[in-house]
């Protein structure tokens, strides 16, 4: 089997892939420009990199196999058209833990204010900045799955008070979460109103791009800190800014960028209040494992003809 990871990023997912394969194959790395694109891929794996028509037609690409969940980049209807199947692997297991994990280091980062800490042991002061306690605070998961899960449990140590956005509440999801109130993404201000912390872990599609706007950031509490590990696209940049500017977000902590990767001279980066991280949520070794497991499996199910696992229709 030919199997090809296009572009530079994410630099480790070919050697997790390596150790989980059985038996010969080819593993190319294609640096994403088409002139030098190889031809007869059997599987092609995308890092970060746009697969249209052109690139399937190119590549004579049977497979598309994604190294994780988001499929932002493939145009699946040009792979529908051409009859390549295209499957991901669900962000669950050791990638939830790891992303949720990540999610904690960003806001205990923040309500520390790591930034200024920085700045203080550089000039030689002791005591402080002042931190904020997590516990007793409000947080709100926006979007019920699995990292959300992982999210629950670990966060219901630090003594918080959870509540739950979804587009379907229950009672069955509350105590599943260990919520202590599920709302409905139709009564957000409710929600949000009560909120200290917003943590984005909705699924990106395009009836999410721009879930979160500027008015659903202006219900939270006054100093809110929000924290997105999921998708940039998720949230509204301009009403993003709006509310860092003003104060109404006391701290924003990212992991994604509207355009990755991000560039170092964007002026939201540079804001005391703003910590961001290189899209490595969920870049760890046990994740990584386990996606390349995953990944495996699925590449010699296809060498085989055997039906694939987490296809995309």
């Amino acid at each position: 089997m030919r199997i090809v990871f296009s572009g530079h990023t994410f630099p480790d997912m070919p050697d997790y892939l390596k150790r989980s394969l059985a038996g010969e194959h080819e593993i190319l790395l294609w640096d994403g420009e088409l002139a030098t694109m190889p031809s007869k891929i059997d599987v092609l794996i995308p890092r970060a990199q746009r697969i249209g028509a052109v690139e399937m037609d190119r590549g004579s690409v049977k497979f598309i196999q994604q190294f994780g969940v988001g499929l932002d980049g493939v145009d699946l209807a040009a792979a529908r058209c051409r009859g390549i199947p295209v499957a991901n692997v669900p962000g669950t297991g050791g990638n939830a833990d790891s992303v949720a994990e990540h999610a904690i280091l960003l806001l205990l980062m923040l309500l520390r204010q790591c930034n200024k800490v920085r700045e203080n042991i550089r000039d030689g002061i002791l005591g402080a900045p002042i931190g904020t306690a997590l516990a007793g605070r409000s947080v709100c998961l926006y979007g019920l799955g699995a990292v959300a899960k992982s999210l629950a449990k670990r966060l219901k140590a630090f003594d918080v008070r959870l509540l739950g956005l979804t587009r379907a509440p229950s009672a069955g999801k509350a105590s599943e979460y260990h919520l202590d109130r599920c709302y409905s993404a139709e009564n957000a201000e409710a929600c949000l109103s009560q909120s200290d912390i917003l943590i984005v872990c909705v699924k990106h599609t395009s009836e999410t791009t721009g879930l979160v706007q500027e008015q659903h950031l202006r219900w939270l509490r006054p100093g809110a800190v929000l924290i997105n590990i999921a998708r940039a696209g998720l949230i509204d940049r301009k009403g993003l800014e709006a509310c860092i500017a003003d104060g109404q977000l006391g701290g924003v902590g990212l992991d994604v960028f509207w355009t990755e990767p991000a560039d170092a001279l964007d002026p939201l980066l540079a804001h005391p209040n703003v910590i961001m991280t290189p899209h490595v949520a969920g870049i760890t070794d046990r994740s990584l494992a386990d996606i390349a497991r995953a990944v495996a499996e699925n590449i010699e199910r296809f060498a085989v003809m055997r039906p694939l696992l987490n296809t995309v229709d």
